[in-house]
């Protein structure tokens, strides 16, 4: 018994042979994401990691670049309600999609972890020609059992335009199991090389 659908698993694979042939011939887009996944237990110890390239900004990344791009000169931007977000569900992401498929509640109940507050950014940094940041938050899980992570997503806008929505949505190639009184970090790369 599979844990995802055929369609899924056919849809996983072929992101990983692309992810493959990209590295052996190290090639690149001028926009590269990252997911970095470090699962830990109770004590901090690191007792998982996976790391993927995200492909799924949906189309309210597009939609979110163009507000903050038509802003009248001189205005402040700022950032709102910029959050990632995980989930149980196994639906290949679709450029429409607007929430996780199958979101973990925030909460210690039965199915739910605990949200961090905002994530936590790091500044700018540039190496050659490659300039990048992450975006990481740590989840928490006191539900009494394990929980398994299979997608993630990045929800953001800005105060200016009053939009607010999911910039990207991916299915981790491997579903992640968080065990009870362990936490799981997320952490989004983005870079762009000029």
């Amino acid at each position: 018994m599979f844990k995802y659908p055929i369609s899924t698993i056919l849809y996983l694979a072929k992101l990983s042979i692309k992810d493959k042939i990209q590295d052996i011939l190290k090639l690149h887009n001028n926009i590269n994401v990252y997911i970095t996944i470090k699962v830990k237990d109770k004590n901090g110890k690191i007792i998982k990691q996976h790391k993927q390239h995200s492909h799924s900004f949906v189309a309210n990344f597009l939609t979110d670049l163009i507000l903050l791009t038509s802003q009248a000169e001189g205005t402040v931007i700022y950032l709102v309600a910029t959050n990632i977000y995980i989930g149980t569900g196994t639906t290949p992401p679709l450029p429409s999609d607007t929430a996780l498929t199958s979101p973990i509640s925030n909460g210690t109940g039965s199915g739910e972890m605990v949200y961090p507050s905002k994530p936590t950014f790091s500044s700018v940094s540039i190496n050659g020609q490659t300039s990048s940041f992450t975006i990481t938050s740590i989840f928490t899980n006191n539900s009494g059992a394990s929980i398994t992570v299979s997608e993630v997503g990045w929800i953001g806008g800005t105060a200016n335009s009053g939009f607010t929505g999911m910039l990207t949505h991916d299915l981790l190639s491997s579903p992640i199991t968080v065990p009870n009184l362990s936490e799981i970090e997320i952490i989004y790369t983005i870079s762009v090389t000029t």
